[in-house]
């Protein structure tokens, strides 16, 4: 009986997933950076990371509700560690993969790409032609022609397309390479920083969102702006409401109906009986959570017109 169970429910096709949900809790009470930074943990996992445009969408909306200040905490703060990463969030050691011509200067923050392929630091007011990003809906480069320094160049990318472009593999520097010449060009501003910012959870996101004239070193901590959708660095000291967050993790649950048939003589929903089809169940699907399903105090329901026994069993 237990190997014709078994065989029937490896006949029937199912998924056993689940994902993690990100959920953001703003927080009003006034406190200093340090001291958000402690509430967050103790009471969630961390002060907020704002890992792209999206999660900058998301933060937006609860304090147009709630009527809170213009400017809330959030988990960057200054690390005095300088570390070369993608505009669109991602850092280059995470990528994998570079193309440095030589060691950048300490004093260069902003990365350009020469019309060899090769990447530079430079300072980040000189002025340069850019290549924007489309996102992942177009994929498409395009260059733009007229200059701008590093942070103005990384607004209008923003503003018209999706971000300045990256070069995290082979691939994508060589086409990059392959636009610049077609346009005749020698250097060109892309999407490599450097800034010594780190989030509080230690998370890799380099995506920053700055104001105009931001980080102009009147602190070492962050403030979303939730009326601009922008940052600010202020003094730790300072109190505002902050952004905690939380990672849940979801499980989906998938309900099976599985028909049997046995002696008339067996009763099924005898509980020994039904715990050593259960058992046999989990040695054979091993590492998923099944449970017996009960309806109208019974587990397995007699049709009507065929000898027949059906069950139902929960997958966790």
């Amino acid at each position: 009986m237990l190997q014709l169970v078994i065989l029937l429910l490896a006949s029937s096709s199912f998924t056993l997933c689940s994902e993690v949900v990100r959920q953001y809790h703003l927080m009003k009470d006034l406190k200093g950076w340090e001291d958000a930074q402690t509430y967050c943990r103790e009471y969630f996992t961390d002060l907020v990371t704002i890992r792209n445009h999206e999660d900058m969408e998301t933060l937006i909306k609860p304090t147009n509700v709630i009527n809170v200040p213009s400017q809330v905490w959030i988990g960057l703060k200054k690390s005095g560690m300088g570390t070369w990463s993608w505009s669109v969030g991602e850092k280059t050691r995470s990528a994998g993969y570079s193309n440095w011509v030589s060691s950048p200067a300490s004093s260069h923050h902003c990365g350009g790409l020469g019309g060899d392929g090769k990447w530079f630091g430079g300072l980040c007011n000189t002025i340069l032609p850019f290549v924007c990003h489309g996102g992942e809906t177009s994929g498409r480069m395009h260059v733009v022609l007229e200059e701008k320094n590093w942070r103005d160049a990384q607004t209008y990318c923003r503003l018209n397309y999706f971000d300045l472009a990256s070069a995290r593999s082979e691939t994508e520097n060589d086409e990059l390479q392959q636009i610049m010449s077609s346009s005749s060009l020698s250097s060109v501003w892309f999407g490599l920083f450097r800034d010594e910012w780190q989030w509080s959870d230690q998370s890799n996101s380099s995506f920053r969102h700055w104001e105009p004239g931001q980080p102009n070193i009147d602190g070492n901590c962050t403030l979303f702006g939730t009326s601009s959708k922008g940052l600010w660095d202020r003094s730790c000291t300072h109190t505002f409401p902050f952004y905690c967050y939380d990672d849940v993790k979801i499980k989906h649950v998938k309900i099976l109906k599985v028909e049997m048939k046995s002696d008339p003589s067996l009763d099924l929903n005898d509980e020994a009986v039904s715990n050593a089809i259960l058992q046999e169940l989990k040695q054979k699907f091993q590492g998923l959570d099944l449970q017996w399903r009960v309806q109208d105090g019974k587990i397995f329901q007699e049709k009507e017109k065929k000898k027949t026994n059906e069950e139902d069993f929960i997958v966790k």
